[in-house]
């Protein structure tokens, strides 16, 4: 009874923890628009941000993977996919969530982004034919619902149809990063490996991409630099690092559902920080999307659960049978 109890104890203690690094990871994600806006203000713009929030975390991932004892060598057809990865998923993700903040705050924006799990759904339907199940297209329909919520215009009468689009669009891309990592086995390399040419090929071609349109602001006041390199190190590392630790205490899935917290952060962050205002309409918007990528996440699990139940007592009948 007593090594019941003790290892009852322990299984909680175990949960707590991995409750505890995913909340702080989320967090940490969650305010690091705050700091991306007041960039924006300083004189950066989407394309900057994204350019510079990559280019300094090459130095910072590379010497973590040197102290490591990382190598850096990997095959030409995981160079491949990770660049593809790199640059169409993270790369455009953070540049449409940026260029959002342009047009809906970024309680709006981050809420919208998080639309993801959905569209992984959708996208795993289209490009690998996985079945669609009643529970994702209940989820797709409440959670489009949501985002009408969220259609109004701005106090300054600007339209919110823009910042919105590129919010929604940002979870599909991000949506298909997520996809990608899992079907390509990049989930299975280092992942500050990952992260470290992830932030190679992105800087990279930013800088080409440049070349024709010349909006990266190279000179920007010291306090932005500071801002971006506290974003650089949160979102490419720190939070990153926390939230695997997360994932090792507790599972993907019910790390996903603490992963919340980091919306939630920034409604409240841009209401402290930024003297946004929440609408009752965007507060129920919310509620719905969030709901919805909650119960995504939850109920998706039961079918494999179910698969694996069955699998087992298959084994057991085997078992039985050559007994």
């Amino acid at each position: 009874m007593a090594i019941k109890y003790y290892l009852g104890i322990e299984g909680i203690v175990v949960k707590v923890k991995g409750i505890f690094f995913t909340v702080v990871s989320a967090v940490l994600f969650g305010l690091t628009p705050v700091l991306a806006r007041l960039v924006q203000e300083m004189g950066g713009n989407a394309l900057t941000l994204t350019f510079y929030r990559n280019f300094i975390a090459i130095p910072i991932l590379g010497l973590i993977l040197f102290c490591k004892k990382v190598g850096f060598r990997l095959p030409v057809s995981s160079l491949k996919s990770i660049m593809l990865v790199g640059i169409a998923g993270v790369g455009l993700t953070t540049l449409l969530l940026y260029s959002s903040y342009d047009y809906i705050g970024i309680s709006t924006a981050t809420t919208l982004h998080f639309l993801y799990p959905v569209f992984v759904a959708i996208l795993c339907r289209i490009f690998y034919k996985e079945k669609l199940s009643r529970i994702k297209v209940v989820t797709l329909v409440v959670a489009t619902l949501g985002i009408g919520l969220f259609l109004e215009r701005s106090q300054a009468g600007t339209d919110t149809a823009p910042g919105t689009i590129l919010a929604v669009v940002s979870g599909l891309t991000y949506g298909y990063y997520m996809m990608d990592m899992e079907k390509k086995g990049l989930s299975k390399l280092h992942p500050i490996l990952v992260s470290f040419y992830m932030a190679s090929f992105i800087s990279g071609a930013l800088l080409v991409y440049n070349i024709a349109v010349r909006q990266i602001v190279f000179l920007l006041p010291p306090k932005a630099y500071l801002y971006i390199f506290i974003m650089a190190v949160c979102t490419s590392f720190l939070a990153v690092a926390l939230l695997q630790v997360g994932i090792q205490y507790l599972s993907a899935t019910t790390a996903a559902i603490f992963c919340l917290f980091e919306p939630v952060t920034s409604n409240i962050a841009g209401v402290l920080f930024l003297n946004e205002t929440l609408s009752v309409a965007k507060v129920i918007g919310s509620i719905i999307i969030l709901g919805a990528a909650a119960a995504l996440a939850i109920l998706d699990q039961e079918p494999q659960k179910l698969e694996l139940a069955e699998q087992e007592a298959q084994q057991e009948v085997h078992l039985t049978e050559e007994g």
